[in-house]
């Protein structure tokens, strides 16, 4: 199929918009840009402007960027509609104190980099119509992003083309959400152009909104595999709060892993996709993370909360179905017939979630991992074919890892040495170890790795604390929002 490609070049090498790549309303808004200030009202444009927005979303290929230091400036505040308003009332003296004293301080964030990005749209028989119009439109390009992120852009239409340089983002549901044209964006820009020009007027100055745009999901190709997530609180049968040492995830995860197991049935799911969810072959299995409150100053390493991961090989109904009917199931320890608490709704804005939910390029062990053999040549350990091993069997490409390094002790606060975590017979022979990983660039959580990942082993944290609100996780909710749980209670 015939590709449709706009590369752009920066001509400094440093982008200062907020997102990367830049999304492709971005560069949709600079080519109307270019087209408004050189040959506005040509009709041959125009109709190549519209013809663009009614294309698939593109897939973009943009180098690594990295995050320069952030710079505060003060400029002067150039929109003038306070003033206005004072001259518009007569209060000449007024309107001059506040031009002098109007000033911005702004705090620019930038990335830099090295190569161009390109957006690449599947053509049409129509794009060849469009190429002459669109070739003089991304020539007439001067700036994409902010005014001072001066760049030059080219297109093209290929039959045959090559894979440009860059990692690729493609359209994806689970992927960060971007701005992206559609069609009617020509119009609304156009529309907003006039409504500011116009928005000075007798009466004083009237404010101009940005329209609300399209979005689209872009997920790059080093990145992890997108996972479905849903957290749970563990609650005593009298509602009160209910924890677990740390070091007993296993049990936790069992009973939590029985509760997902009579979900699935009182769902009404097929057999063979219920043997499926609970990990009895295909790839098809939702998975339980007990999460231990660990890494920060009032740590103590209990468990409170549960995670629920499922790839996107889950179906969504299937999902919901089983996420619907686990509020309040009850947990019940082997061997026993008499449950000991209940799976609850956890709140959207739960701080233990949020930090497991997540973004840092240096990731840390919660619990430890269970690495898949011992890796050594001439008696000396090589951790790095370990690390390679437990990505390859994650689905995580190995150009996202930077560096790992094995640790003796866990760094974060609360985590137990490996030795003190209960594990099943069939794993006990393999070794197990806190670990770091830092990746080539910022990754999102959850994150887990080893073949422990269902028994509540592997489990890593951001090493720098930094964390999303959990209203953010990549799912969507199971029930009513509660408070978040006390955290200090006895354990279990």
């Amino acid at each position: 199929m015939p590709k449709l490609r706009v590369a752009v070049d920066w001509l400094d090498g440093v982008y200062h918009g907020d997102e990367w790549p830049p999304s492709p309303l971005r560069l949709f808004q600079a080519m109307i840009a270019g087209y408004a200030v050189h040959r506005r009202g040509d009709p041959a444009l125009e109709a190549a402007m519209r013809h663009l927005e009614t294309l698939p979303t593109p897939a973009i290929f943009a180098p690594e960027a990295k995050r320069r230091s952030p710079v505060a400036s003060a400029a002067p505040n150039n929109d003038g509609d306070e003033t206005l308003k004072l001259l518009a009332r007569g209060e000449h003296e007024a309107a001059r104190e506040k031009a002098r004293r109007a000033l911005t301080i702004r705090e620019r964030r930038s990335r830099s980099f090295d190569g161009a990005v390109t957006y690449e749209w599947d053509a049409t028989a129509e794009t060849a119509e469009h190429l002459p119009a669109l070739e003089a439109i991304a020539g007439s390009v001067s700036a994409v992003g902010h005014g001072i992120d001066m760049a030059v852009a080219r297109a093209g239409l290929l039959d045959d083309p090559a894979r440009p340089e860059g990692a690729r983002h493609a359209p994806s549901p689970q992927g960060r959400s971007m701005n992206v044209p559609y069609p009617g964006a020509f119009d609304r820009l156009e529309e907003r152009f006039r409504e500011f020009r116009g928005r000075v007027r007798a009466g004083g100055v009237r404010g101009v909104r940005e329209p609300a745009h399209r979005r689209a999901g872009y997920a790059p190709e080093l990145a992890l595999p997108p996972l479905r997530c849903e957290g749970f609180r563990l609650m005593d049968m009298d509602g009160g709060p209910l924890a677990f040492e740390g070091t007993r995830a296993m049990e936790v995860a069992a009973m939590a892993r029985h509760a997902v197991h009579g979900a699935a049935r009182r769902a009404g799911l097929a057999a063979g996709t219920v043997s499926e969810l609970m990990g009895h072959g295909g790839g098809r299995r939702i998975r339980v993370q007990p999460l231990p409150n660990v890494g920060h100053a009032h740590a103590d390493g209990l468990i409170r909360r549960v995670m629920l991961t499922a790839p996107e090989s889950v179906a969504e109904d299937d999902w919901l179905d089983v996420l619907s009917r686990l509020v309040w199931s009850e947990l019940v320890p082997e061997g026993r017939r008499e449950p000991v608490g209940v799976l609850a709704p956890v709140a959207g804005s739960d701080p233990v979630l949020a930090r497991y939910y997540g973004e840092s390029r240096t990731w840390t062990t919660a619990t430890p991992v269970v690495l898949p053999g011992r890796d050594r040549r001439r008696g000396r350990p090589r951790p790095e074919r370990s690390v390679r091993r437990l990505l390859r069997h994650a689905g995580i490409p190995e150009a996202m890892m930077e560096a790992a390094t094995m640790e003796p002790a866990g760094r974060l606060a609360g985590s137990a040495p490996p030795r003190l975590y209960g594990r099943p017979r069939h794993l006990a022979g393999y070794p197990c170890a806190h670990m770091s990983v830092r990746w080539r660039a910022p990754v999102s959580g959850p994150l887990v790795l080893g073949a422990g990942a269902g028994y509540g082993l592997g489990l890593f944290l951001p090493a720098d604390g930094r964390r999303r609100h959990a209203s953010a996780r990549p799912a969507s909710a199971s029930g009513e929002a509660l408070e978040p749980g006390h955290e200090g209670e006895p354990a279990v």
